[in-house]
């Protein structure tokens, strides 16, 4: 039975309207949940941390260009060469505002949203054009939005085409959708025009001011699933090792490492509170650091329990083996309180429908079908814990047939 169908069900008691119905079937669904480890709720997932933004090649820890930022802002500017490592396509997540943003032995920062402010960083080749008039050309960057100032030198090579990237003499300011028009002859270049990048922080910049210094992007900080409830298991792929979740809190952190310094394989899986990002795909949900900093690419796979999201969709059903009886039962239960709590003190004795021996009926029908439906899922949850060991006879007696030949079909491991 569809969340729409369950919720017309309901509106058949007297004073119910589509919204409560919806409110008191969600309820009724998460104090189910909470009453015990549901198969349902046996979650695998994993992590796949990306690598220091640029790579860490050149041997010193540090991402693409250089940054500018004045303490007690949330803006964070960087140069060119930033510019292009933050605005690059990335074929697969995490983007850059999941990743974090620090100045080596400082703070880390939550990249929140990425900008520009208005100046051009550098103009690249889209298509090299034909037949165009030899030389070198300064052009200016046009914006309808009002952008003024930025020019830029183009050359033209001597066979006609635009292939040397044009140098940028001037950046202009104000700049929202800039771009260039340019036409010495034939065919005609065109060009892309990238404004200097901006990335705003999660909370003001209480480091001292930096202009055109080194810094570091990755990414420390990473979301356990929606509804996270417990871990069961978490582990280092690559590494086959297991991951240590129940040792470290931010504290220890504090006192092991307070400038996060320490870049290697991570042994621990920290508690670092509810993401509060705006913004965020992940807002909510519980967020952990691990420890210490992954700065290459690494795979991790985890075992939790975690809440089955709320109905909201019209066509959404529970999880087996949950049934919309149950869950129908446990909402008129709470539902039949409600009644009985909006009967006036002044209302006639007997008057209405009795809402007390309701709510004793749909607790005894809620409790018996709740035997059944545990009845059925336990054996789902064992599976999940516990492995049955087979036993098999002549278990490796390989040498038992009459004719004193070996028997394949036993041999043991």
């Amino acid at each position: 039975m569809a969340f729409v169908n369950m919720i017309q069900e309901l509106l058949g008691i007297p004073g119910m309207n589509r919204g409560l119905a919806a409110t008191a079937i969600n309820e009724a669904f998460t104090k189910i949940q909470n009453e015990q480890v549901w198969s349902f709720q046996c979650i695998t997932g994993g992590w796949l941390t990306p690598p220091l933004l640029g790579g860490n090649t050149s041997g010193n820890f540090l991402s693409p260009g250089t940054i500018t930022v004045t303490p007690y802002t949330n803006t964070i500017i960087g140069d060119a060469v930033a510019t292009a490592a933050w605005t690059a396509s990335v074929p697969y997540p995490p983007i850059l505002t999941q990743q974090q943003i620090r100045i080596p032995t400082y703070s880390l920062y939550n990249i929140i949203a990425l900008g520009n402010n208005g100046t051009v960083a550098y103009v690249t080749v889209l298509t090299p054009g034909s037949g165009q008039t030899a030389g070198t050309y300064a052009v200016p960057v046009l914006d309808d939005a009002g952008g003024t100032g930025a020019t830029v030198s183009i050359t033209v090579n001597a066979n006609g085409t635009v292939t040397i990237p044009p140098v940028l003499l001037t950046t202009g300011s104000g700049y929202t959708t800039p771009y260039i028009n340019f036409s010495e002859g034939g065919t005609p270049a065109t060009f892309s025009v990238t404004l200097i990048a901006t990335l705003t922080i999660d909370r003001l910049w209480t480091e001292p001011a930096c202009a055109g210094s080194s810094y570091m992007c990755y990414q420390a900080y990473y979301p356990a699933p929606a509804g996270f409830k417990r871990w069961w298991a978490i582990r280092d792929v690559q590494n086959n090792e297991p991951m240590d979740w129940w040792s470290y809190s931010q504290i220890d952190l504090a006192n092991e490492d307070a400038q996060r310094e320490i870049f290697d394989q991570p042994e621990f899986v920290v508690p670092l509170g509810i993401d509060s990002r705006p913004g965020s795909a992940t807002l909510g949900q519980e967020l952990y650091e691990l420890w210490a900093h992954p700065i290459s690419e690494l795979s991790y796979t985890f075992q939790c329990q975690c809440n089955w999201p709320a109905l909201v969709n019209p066509t959404d059903t529970l999880p087996y083996p949950l049934t919309e009886g149950l869950v129908k039962h446990r909402a008129k239960k709470e539902i039949a309180l409600w009644k009985e709590s909006q009967k006036g003190d002044d209302m006639e004795r007997g008057s209405g429908a009795n809402w007390q021996f309701l709510w004793k009926a749909h607790e005894e029908e809620y409790k018996d079908e709740l035997r059944q439906i545990r009845i059925m899922d336990r054996h789902l949850v064992e599976l999940y814990f516990t492995k049955a060991r087979m036993e098999i006879a002549n278990d490796g007696d390989a040498f038992t047939n009459t004719n004193g030949t070996a028997n394949v079909g036993w041999f043991g491991r």
